[in-house]
């Protein structure tokens, strides 16, 4: 089965993104430089999105929630269980953010290029159907930064949300 970027970015979960509640400051950002060259095989990144990306715009994630334009998923899109952290297949579509547990995102679903059939064995004992997004997954590393780049998409920045 070839991977189809966007049938996975279609079955992402979305969470609403409200307007930003009145009286809350945005302070200005300066404009970010648009990588020119891929980020795969770099130190933490993911998805081709630089570290320094993935780690801006998981703050602005974090920020959302905190001014109450967003809420953070509460229970893993895996096993249901808790969800501690959040997880982006495309980081720069904040709606398409889901939750996961520490063991399903950082023990299976980033290992999973390693470790297949775990990763299988999870899906399959959850039993996520075929069109659940964590089944539509490459199984191999793949640029979606560079796909969204390409299509003109950008990372966000808190004026987006103003």
């Amino acid at each position: 089965m070839s991977f189809d970027p966007d049938a996975l970015l279609a079955a992402m979960p979305k969470r609403e993104i409200r307007p930003i509640p009145e009286g809350v400051r945005i302070l200005k950002t300066r404009p970010r430089a648009v990588p020119t060259e891929s980020a795969m095989g770099q130190p933490q990144e993911y998805n081709g999105f630089t570290k320094r990306e993935r780690y801006r715009i998981a703050d602005l994630s974090v920020w959302l929630a905190k001014v109450g334009a967003t809420d953070r998923p509460r229970t893993c899109d895996i096993c249901g269980g808790e969800a501690r952290d959040e997880h982006a297949e495309n980081y720069y579509d904040l709606s398409g953010w889901i939750g996961l547990c520490i063991p399903c995102h950082r023990n299976a679903l980033h290992k999973r290029f390693d470790k297949q059939s775990k990763w299988f064995d999870l899906l399959d004992r959850h039993q996520l159907n075929d069109n659940h997004w964590a089944r539509l997954l490459s199984m191999q590393p793949f640029d979606i930064a560079a796909l969204m780049r390409d299509r003109g998409i950008v990372e966000p920045c808190r004026e987006d949300f103003a």
